[in-house]
């Protein structure tokens, strides 16, 4: 198999292992993430081809890309202006918007892996500690994704009212609680149970079921209800 050159040149790549060739012959699912990338960012820059450019931003991964926002890609990559970070914020925000829009069609309770997939890419870039809830019909669909607190790192006590206060006008008979850890890591505090715990007895006192409680992390969830972590790339129940 001929491969490309190590510095990642096109021009040097040969016709048929360029990225654009690739998709059009064998479809967008042959590309690397990488040479998706590498699509979207278009050229390179002085002596920094666009496949290492890509190379670069996707240091960690796709989850790790979702995390940053225009702001640091101008910052810390080389080869990337305002117009290469633009276009690539508009689409991880693309992406985030069929992510919510998709839930609201498969989002079910007894899916909890659909639920991290969709608050991993919801959140992956907030730097700040949301706390929410999933508003759930009877059907467990998704009927609104309702935040109540947005603060810094620093965990904050928020009450249940505000939630099921949005819970009650928007008909929803269950409530998917969530909220997250902008350190990364979704390993629940002793706090985290004692709010667990009053929500939960909030919600049984006005009669809305609060199914589960999610902590979310980098790249995976903390569920109250199953005690385990949940990758959000992992398989669908």
């Amino acid at each position: 198999m001929r491969r490309g050159p190590r510095a990642g040149r096109l021009a040097e790549t040969p016709r048929e292992d360029r990225p654009r060739e690739k998709l059009f012959a064998r479809g967008s699912a042959s590309l690397t993430d990488e040479e998706l990338l590498a699509l979207i960012l278009g050229t390179g820059s002085a002596g920094r081809p666009v496949l290492e450019t890509a190379r670069q931003l996707l240091d960690g991964g796709l989850a790790a890309l979702f995390r940053r926002g225009e702001r640091e890609l101008l910052a810390n990559a080389r080869g990337v202006g305002p117009a290469k970070a633009a276009r690539v914020a508009a689409v991880l925000e693309v992406a985030r918007r069929l992510s919510r829009e998709s839930a609201s069609e498969r989002l079910a309770l007894g899916d909890a892996e659909a639920a991290a997939r969709y608050l991993v890419t919801a959140l992956a870039d907030e730097p700040r500690e949301v706390m929410g809830g999933l508003l759930l019909d009877a059907k467990n669909r998704l009927l609104k994704d309702a935040v109540v607190f947005q603060g810094t790192a620093t965990h904050a006590s928020v009450a249940p009212a505000p939630l099921f206060r949005q819970a009650i006008l928007a008909g929803a008979v269950g409530v998917l609680l969530y909220h997250n850890h902008p350190s990364g890591d979704p390993t629940p505090s002793a706090e985290d149970e004692e709010t667990t715990q009053r929500f939960l007895a909030a919600g049984r006192e006005i009669g809305i079921d609060v199914k589960d409680h999610l902590i979310v992390g980098s790249g995976s969830c903390f569920s109250f209800h199953r005690r385990t972590l949940i990758l959000a790339s992992g398989p669908s129940a």
